[in-house]
């Protein structure tokens, strides 16, 4: 487990527990800092404080100390070329211009999407089931597209 304020842009991890005084503890409880929740860094100040964190739909900004009290366990992403054959996926993230997430959604591929990789090969497109229909990605593509395991208890793999 590590805290919050240890994790990297672009790292996410689980909530499983708020330290600090009652104050601290609660406030962070109502700003969605509970057990369980999904945290990601999303950026941070020139100086390295504070840092902005999305969670629950939104972004919040923390100073280094307040994130301190979130103990969180890291979860491993991936770019969709590397993830592996056959466990369900949820796309997170899709950087890049507006081209690409344009040409990603016209394949039903957008944040918050579940797929699977069928193809294992290393060249080439990457094979995707999305929605039950098979989609080939182009691997320059693929490469941008960031996923997280998405069955239960699977967060720990990889």
């Amino acid at each position: 487990m590590k805290r919050l304020s240890e994790l990297r842009v672009g790292e996410r991890g689980l909530v499983r527990r708020v330290e600090g005084d009652a104050e601290v503890r609660r406030r962070l409880r109502a700003m969605g800092f509970v057990a369980g929740t999904e945290v990601a860094v999303k950026r941070c100040a020139p100086m390295g404080d504070p840092v902005a964190y999305g969670l629950l739909g939104y972004c919040l900004s923390l100073r280094r100390e307040e994130a301190g009290a979130v103990f969180v366990e890291p979860v491993p992403v991936m770019s969709l070329s590397s993830a592996p054959v056959g466990p369900k996926l949820r796309v997170v993230q899709t950087p890049g211009g507006w081209g690409i997430r344009r040409r990603l959604a016209g394949l039903g591929i957008s944040e918050g999407t579940e797929l699977t990789r069928v193809s294992a090969g290393d060249s080439g497109p990457v094979a995707v089931c999305v929605d039950g229909n098979e989609r080939a990605v182009g691997r320059g593509m693929a490469g941008r597209v960031v996923v997280v395991r998405s069955e239960p208890g699977a967060q720990g793999d990889a």
